[in-house]
């Protein structure tokens, strides 16, 4: 079955019609025409795959991976790095306007310094004593020699590591590689060194993540902080990056092993206005008597809970600052946000190139 690719979905993947009816397809770029077969059939939708290329773009690049596309660690390997930065800026913009947030600054994207190798943190799963992946929605097993997008360090031990288990964690600093779940690695972020446990919540890019960053210490510069609350705070990096622009920093972060590495974190670099709380960020912040003047969110990709919003609305910081992983969890608490906070301007980074996943910054100041 033949059909035009017209653009593409918030996944990467192609977008095309059959009578009416909308199809998507990966691996595709605007403008192709190919031929497909249906794999999937819903009743608003479609899903295939193309058997044929019949027309290609000039844009396509090819024979970068061997494991393309049917492994499911990257969508976009086949679009310039220009044309992946430009969808994914894009992306944000018609999510932001079709979920009525259309007036928001979207600022132009930070690109990653390096689009290839630069994974700190690979998760493999294992098969026969091997190391791989899975196929995109599929539970068949993908031998993996050489990952483009996994530091260079990692991709040096594949072919040594062996396991028993279902499945493996592989950390790196750029320097020394392991998978030992009882060992923690130093990794450094601009001036400050950060001791991660290797199940611990860590950015894995580490050419962006100073980048985001410096852009959320520049916003809460505006703001000649007291009291700056950190809500999932993790291993408390983004607290401790910011703490000399601020009088004290409180991190909450549910996770325990966690908690333990910011403590340890803050120690290694000599920070002594900080401190961490273990526990649910919603619940745990709503028995602070405190008058934050900025939040620090950075949620998992699921957002904000109703505990952590009813908590911001009842501290009214002057600003936050939100993370967001998710263009459409982010969008979801904005607009619940919006009532109590004007939305200054997003700042879309490519933590993930290669892949449809985004990044987001955003400035919100109490109306």
């Amino acid at each position: 079955m033949e059909i035009q690719i017209t653009g593409l979905d918030h996944q990467g993947r192609g977008i095309g019609r059959i009578n009416n009816k909308i199809i998507f397809i990966p691996n595709t770029i605007p403008g192709e025409i190919v031929d497909i077969k249906i794999i999937n059939e819903k009743k608003k939708y479609m899903e295939g795959i193309v058997t044929n290329f019949i027309k290609n773009s000039s844009e396509r690049i090819s024979n970068l991976c061997p494991y393309y596309p049917k492994c499911g660690g990257c969508q976009l390997l086949h679009l310039p790095y220009q044309k992946q930065l430009q969808y994914k800026e894009d992306k944000i913009k018609n999510i932001f306007n079709r979920y009525n947030l259309g007036n928001v600054q979207i600022n132009n994207i930070v690109g990653s310094p390096s689009k290839f190798n630069y994974r700190n943190k690979a998760t493999f799963h294992c098969h026969n004593n091997t190391l791989g992946y899975y196929e995109d929605n599929s539970q068949k097993f993908i031998k993996i020699d050489n990952c483009l997008l996994l530091n260079s360090k990692i991709n040096d031990v594949i072919n040594q590591l062996h396991t028993i288990g279902d499945s493996i964690i592989v950390r790196t600093n750029n320097e020394e590689v392991t998978y030992d779940t009882n060992k923690k690695i130093m990794h450094t972020i601009g001036e400050y060194k950060f001791l991660v446990s290797i199940n611990s919540f860590f950015q894995i890019n580490d050419y962006v993540t100073p980048l985001l960053y410096g852009k959320v210490k520049d916003y809460l510069k505006e703001e000649n902080c007291n009291l700056v609350l950190d809500l999932y705070c993790g291993t408390g990096t983004i607290g401790i990056f910011v703490s000399d622009i601020a009088k004290k920093v409180i991190g909450i972060e549910i996770n325990k092993n966690a908690v333990e590495d910011a403590i340890t974190n803050s120690k290694i670099n000599n920070i002594n206005n900080i401190e961490f709380i273990c526990g649910d960020a919603g619940i745990e912040a709503k028995k602070l008597h405190i008058h934050p003047d900025s939040i620090i969110i950075d949620p998992p990709r699921a957002g904000l809970n109703k505990d952590t919003i009813e908590t911001i609305f009842r501290f009214k910081p002057k600003s936050i600052v939100y993370v967001s992983c998710d263009p459409m969890t982010l969008v979801r608490d904005l607009n619940i946000l919006k009532e109590q906070y004007d939305i200054i301007e997003v700042t879309p980074f490519d933590m993930f190139p290669n892949t449809y996943h985004v990044e987001t910054v955003s400035l919100l100041k109490i109306k």
